[in-house]
């Protein structure tokens, strides 16, 4: 098999693959005339966020007001489904921070608050509360905060004390800007937008700016409507970043794995998969490399639990395997 012919397979590989994990549901008005389907990536008690299987008039995304939904799909938006669907898109995000750290869990909202440092009877407190007492990921932050906004390096604990007594009672005050984080135990925290990388950052600003502009208006109903739009959107647009992330990176697996495909070593097979009798749901093929087609359909069951084995196929050219 030529690397052409091997490249068009993978990419239509990579096609099937972005069909079996996109498809969504089809959501309907109160009408009844207007239908979309898209995978629901953001919601709050007023709106629903979906990313559309086809895009309308070039829009991806495409924001739906709760009150304007059918009955059948406020239904569902109350159920456990739905609740689990928007737990998994959460919890598929991550974020990388300027000191190469990689953290997993999704941002709620924006934020903007004062951190006071000021040692007392030889204990250093934060905004009144003992520093020794803060959960462990505000022990390591605030070391950095006070790194960035003094203009000076703080590599360890020695370097962070050294400036605390360097203050002697005074009080120090930073005002931070940046993000609520939740992460996938339930854990919320604030998190400055200079601990991001810049590539995360051209997500956040843009809805920060918008965030920012509402902030402190003398119309405080219309003010919080709005950044809690700008909170929604800004989530929205990062989780479609992010799937879209993880699709660009099962392409790249499936075209690190020609070479392996071209050798013989390995082939690559077609699964169709199907929900098990008395469960609603759409039949999906994925895209596995294996060695032969039991393998690769083990790969496919535990890959995709609760489904029902269909037929089998070597891409390019093999037969059906029931």
């Amino acid at each position: 098999m030529n690397v052409s012919r091997l490249l068009s397979i993978v990419l239509a590989a990579s096609s099937c693959l972005y069909a079996a994990t996109c498809v969504g549901r089809e959501f309907t008005d109160k009408t009844g005339q207007l239908k979309f389907e898209g995978t629901m990536i953001a919601a709050d008690d007023k709106e629903i966020v979906l990313k559309l299987d086809g895009a309308i008039k070039g829009r991806e995304l495409l924001a739906i007001k709760i009150e304007d939904l059918s009955e059948e799909d406020k239904k569902w938006l109350a159920s456990e489904e739905s609740h689990r669907e928007l737990a998994s898109a959460y919890e598929r995000q991550s974020w990388k921070l300027r000191n190469g750290l990689e953290v997993f869990g999704h941002i709620v909202d924006f934020a903007r608050k004062d951190i006071t440092l000021q040692r007392r009877r030889g204990k250093l407190y934060v905004n009144d509360r003992p520093f020794d007492n803060l959960p462990e990921i505000y022990r390591k932050m605030i070391p950095k905060i006070v790194a960035h906004f003094e203009n000076r390096p703080i590599e360890n604990d020695a370097q962070f004390q050294s400036w605390v007594l360097a203050q002697r009672a005074n009080a120090r005050t930073f005002s931070c800007e940046g993000v609520l984080f939740e992460f996938p135990n339930g854990d919320e925290y604030g998190i400055p937008f200079f601990f991001f990388e810049a590539d995360e950052l051209k997500v956040l600003e843009p809805y920060w700016q918008k965030w920012l502009e509402t902030h402190g208006s003398s119309d405080q109903e219309k003010a919080l409507e709005e950044q809690r739009q700008h909170s929604l959107y800004m989530q929205s647009e990062a989780n479609a970043m992010q799937q879209y992330q993880q699709e660009m990176l099962e392409l790249s697996r499936l075209q690190l794995q020609m070479n392996a495909v071209a050798a013989g070593v390995t082939s690559m097979w077609e699964v169709f998969l199907y929900p098990p009798a008395g469960v609603w749901g759409q039949p999906i093929s994925v895209v596995v490399v294996a060695r032969n087609s039991d393998e690769a359909s083990q790969m496919a069951i535990f890959n995709n639990p609760g489904f029902v084995l269909g037929p089998v196929r070597r891409l390019g050219g093999g037969r059906f395997r029931w």
